[in-house]
C-alpha cells in the first residue's frame, strides 16, 4: 500500500513539474512575441517620424531651392552673352495671381516654381518707387470671372480691377506707362488686345526711379577701355570716383570683384545697386550663381569708409531694354499644363471652361548713371479661351572693366527687384557729346 502511494506521488510531482515546465515555455513565448512586437511598433513609429522628417526637411529644402531659382533662374536660362535685364518680384507677384486662380495640377506646377514665398508690400512714392497690380477683363466676360478670385486680389494684391471693351491696346498701355514712370510704353499691340479670344490681362508693373547717397560727378566721367568677352576691346562711358563712404562697399579675391552702392533713402525704403565682375568668362560664372554665392559675397563686404586710402571706383554707364523670353522660360521650368488648352485649370479664376493662358510677356529697362538708377519691368499674362496660344599708401581700385551681372535689391528685406548682366556697356563716342560743356 505504502509502495502504491509513493508511486502516486511522484506521478504527481512529474506531472506539477511538467505542467510548470510547460508554463514557464509557454509565458517565455509570450513574453518574446510581446517584445518583438514592441519593437516592431517601435522601429514603425521611429521610421515614421524619421519618414516625417525627412519629408519636412525636403519640402524645406524645396522651398528655398524654389525660391532660389525664381530670383536667378532666368538669368541662367537666357545667357546669351548679350546685355539683360529682368524683375524676380514683377514675375513673382504675376505668378501668384495667376496661381490664385488655378487647381488641380495646374496650380501644383505653378507653386513648384513660385514655392510658398511671401512677396514684400509696397507703399507707392511719387516719382520715385512704384509696385502696381491689375487685372483687365473684357466687359463681355466679366459675368464668368469668380468674385471670389477678384476679392482676393484685391485683398492680397491690392490690385485694380478694370473692366474694358479691347477695342485697342491704348487703356492698358497707358496703365502700365503711368506705374513705370513712363519708362515702358507701348508694351502690348492693338492686335493682342483685340483679340476676341483674349479674355483677361493680368499685369504686375513696377519702377525705381533713384538717386545715389554718393553721387558720381560727370566731370570725372572719360573713354575708357572695356574688355568684351569675346577678346576685343571698346571705349566705354567711364564713371569715376574716389571715396572713403559708408554707403559703398567692395569685396575682391582671385576670382571676382564685386562692389555695394547704396541708393538713396525715400521715406522707409532703400535700394542697394551690387555689380559683380568675375575676373574670366561671365557667361561662365552665371551659369553657377545662386542665393548662396550672393550671401558669400555680401557677407564678406568691406566698407569703404573701414579701407585706409578709400576705394577708386570705375564703373561704366549703361542703358538698355529687354525682353524676357518669360514664356518659354515658364515652359522649361515646369509650367506646361497653363498653357494647354486641355490641360489647363483655371476653375478658381473663371466659371466657364475651357481658359488657359494665351501668352506671357516680360519687358524691362534700365538707366544707370552718374546721378542714379531708374529702371521698371512689366509682366503680362493673358488669358485665352479661343485658338491662340589690400593696405598700399594709395586707394584700392575697384575696376569694372569686364562684363559684369548686377541686381538692385532692398536693403531691408533682401528682396530682389532687378537682375541683369552687361555685357557691352554704352559707347563713350555716343555718349562724349553730353560731356562737352562740362
Amino acid at each position: 500500500m505504502k509502495e502504491k502511494n509513493n508511486q502516486i506521488k511522484v506521478k504527481l510531482t512529474t506531472i506539477i513539474f511538467l505542467i510548470l515546465i510547460i508554463a514557464i515555455i509557454i509565458v517565455g513565448i509570450v513574453f518574446v512575441i510581446l517584445h518583438k512586437n514592441n519593437d516592431n511598433e517601435s522601429s514603425t513609429i521611429e521610421e515614421e517620424i524619421k519618414a516625417t522628417q525627412d519629408e519636412v526637411e525636403k519640402d524645406d529644402k524645396k522651398t528655398d531651392d524654389t525660391d532660389i531659382d525664381i530670383s536667378f533662374k532666368f538669368l541662367k536660362m537666357e545667357n546669351k552673352k548679350e546685355n539683360m535685364i529682368y524683375s524676380p518680384l514683377s514675375i513673382k507677384y504675376a505668378l501668384q495671381m495667376l496661381n490664385e486662380g488655378a487647381n488641380g495640377n495646374t496650380k501644383a506646377q505653378i507653386e513648384n516654381v513660385i514655392g510658398n514665398t511671401n512677396l514684400v508690400k509696397y507703399d507707392n512714392i511719387n516719382d520715385i518707387l512704384s509696385l502696381a497690380n491689375a487685372l483687365y477683363i473684357r466687359n463681355t466676360y466679366s459675368q464668368y470671372v469668380k468674385d471670389e478670385y477678384t476679392n482676393k486680389l484685391l485683398s492680397k494684391y491690392n490690385a485694380e480691377i478694370k473692366y474694358d471693351d479691347f477695342k485697342s491696346a491704348d487703356n492698358i498701355n497707358n496703365w502700365i506707362d503711368n506705374k513705370t514712370f513712363g519708362q515702358i510704353k507701348n508694351m502690348l499691340q492693338d492686335e493682342i488686345v483685340t483679340n476676341p479670344d483674349n479674355e483677361m490681362f493680368l499685369i504686375n508693373a513696377l519702377a525705381i526711379d533713384m538717386e545715389w547717397k554718393d553721387k558720381f560727378d560727370g566731370e570725372n566721367t572719360h573713354g575708357d577701355t572695356f574688355y568684351l568677352e569675346n577678346g576685343d576691346e571698346m571705349i566705354t562711358t567711364m564713371m569715376n570716383q574716389e571715396t572713403k563712404s559708408d554707403n559703398i562697399s567692395y569685396y575682391k579675391d582671385s576670382n571676382i570683384t564685386a562692389i555695394a552702392m547704396d541708393l538713396e533713402q525715400y521715406e522707409n525704403e532703400q535700394m542697394e545697386f551690387i555689380a559683380i565682375m568675375p575676373n574670366n568668362n561671365l557667361s561662365d560664372y552665371v551659369e553657377n550663381f545662386g542665393e548662396d554665392t550672393l550671401k558669400n559675397i555680401t557677407s564678406n563686404f568691406t566698407l569703404a569708409s573701414k579701407t585706409k586710402y578709400g576705394l577708386d571706383i570705375s564703373i561704366p554707364r549703361f542703358s538698355f531694354v529687354y525682353d524676357l523670353s518669360l514664356e518659354d522660360d515658364l515652359k522649361n521650368l515646369g509650367i506646361t499644363d497653363a498653357f494647354n488648352k486641355n490641360l489647363a485649370d483655371f476653375s478658381n479664376m473663371s466659371s466657364k471652361r475651357p481658359l488657359w493662358v494665351g501668352g506671357a510677356l516680360h519687358k524691362a529697362n534700365i538707366d544707370f548713371t552718374e546721378k542714379g538708377v531708374k529702371a521698371a519691368a512689366v509682366t503680362v499674362i493673358y488669358m485665352t479661351d479661343g485658338m491662340a496660344l589690400a593696405d598700399e599708401n594709395k586707394p584700392i581700385e575697384i575696376n569694372i572693366d569686364k562684363p559684369f551681372m548686377y541686381l538692385i535689391r532692398d536693403k531691408k528685406t533682401d528682396e530682389i527687384w532687378f537682375v541683369g548682366t552687361v555685357y557691352e556697356p554704352n559707347s563713350w563716342e555716343n555718349d562724349k557729346g553730353d560731356y562737352e560743356y562740362r
